[in-house]
């Protein structure tokens, strides 16, 4: 059986999909900064923009063009079809759930959204599987924000575009609370910390981001200390920004990278099958009553041993 999924890249950008920006930085290529402000594939944008989909001051740019603070940027993006997959008997642990929306505790290893080289096995295909088990078939439910294949935790699914589109208003409002628990390298010397600046590609290597002078997106982030381990350090993190890599990139440039990423870490990197990192609880206003939902998830099993192990 076939259903179909609706784009978990878009922002909702209103019924016809037009959008108008006002850009609030500056020297980024457009390519890279509606990439991000639309949660658009890079790929895609560039494809809008040789197609005539986005102009600035009335005019089609190319996909170099470097973005100035305050200029105006319009365009829309074609609506496709669906992509049609098939449900999956994958079990997911529902952390909540109503007639609107689902939170779920993703695990380790599993890629959230549909792409070319993962059109199985996502935490997609297991939400479409329970959803016709609870008689939703007919719904069209998006993934309301992001988390890596590695992370483990909390995610919330709407099962409606309205639901969605409210939700990821708050995101971009930045009133939902997150927090994440993570394991890092070396012991933390202070109790707490802050990490901010702007996130953006690194220059050498395309795979990472990286804090850079000027080009990227601000971010913050607050950690504090729960436990110090044997050359390692149990820490909770509070990110007030949602930036791709977000906190890995902090805890590395804080000198104390995640164990088990291979992409940020040191000497840690083999210690751990994944990023030690886990969405452990998120706060936000219920998108049909308005009441504040707080939901948890329970930290991941491999985490919790490599603390234990690791306990002086």
């Amino acid at each position: 059986m076939n259903l179909t999924w609706s784009s978990p890249y878009r922002q909702p950008l209103g019924m016809d999909d037009k959008f108008r920006l006002r850009a609030d930085i500056d020297n980024v290529r457009i390519d890279v900064y509606l990439s991000e402000r639309l949660s658009l594939p890079r790929s895609q944008v560039k494809r809008l923009i040789e197609e005539g989909h986005i102009r600035v001051e009335e005019r089609v740019p190319k996909s170099s063009f470097k973005v100035r603070k305050n200029i105006e940027i319009e365009g829309e993006v074609p609506r496709v079809e669906p992509t049609l997959l098939t449900p999956e008997d994958i079990p997911i642990r529902v952390l909540y759930e109503d007639d609107v929306l689902l939170v779920i505790d993703k695990p380790k290893d599993m890629v959230v959204h549909p792409s070319s080289g993962h059109r199985k096995g996502t935490l997609v295909n297991a939400v479409l599987s329970h959803l016709r088990e609870v008689s939703r078939a007919d719904e069209r439910p998006g993934i309301v924000h992001r988390l890596d294949k590695g992370t483990t935790g909390v995610i919330i699914v709407a099962k409606d575009r309205k639901t969605q589109e409210a939700l990821s208003r708050q995101f971009h409002e930045r009133s939902v609370e997150k927090v994440y628990r993570a394991v890092v390298e070396g012991v933390v010397r202070n109790d707490e910390g802050v990490v901010e600046g702007l996130i953006g590609r690194h220059p050498k290597d395309r795979k990472r981001m990286d804090l850079v002078a000027k080009g990227g997106r601000y971010s913050f982030s607050q950690f504090k200390v729960l436990k110090r381990l044997e050359g390692f350090t149990y820490v909770e993190v509070y990110p007030k920004t949602g930036r791709t890599h977000q906190i890995r990139v902090h805890m590395s440039h804080a000198g104390h990278p995640i164990v088990g990423d291979e992409l940020y870490g040191k000497r840690s990197r083999k210690l751990a099958d994944r990023p030690l990192l886990h969405a452990y609880r998120i706060v936000f206003d219920h998108p049909a009553t308005g009441v504040r939902l707080c939901v948890e998830a329970a930290v991941a099993a491999d985490m919790e041993t490599f603390v234990r192990e690791h306990a002086l």
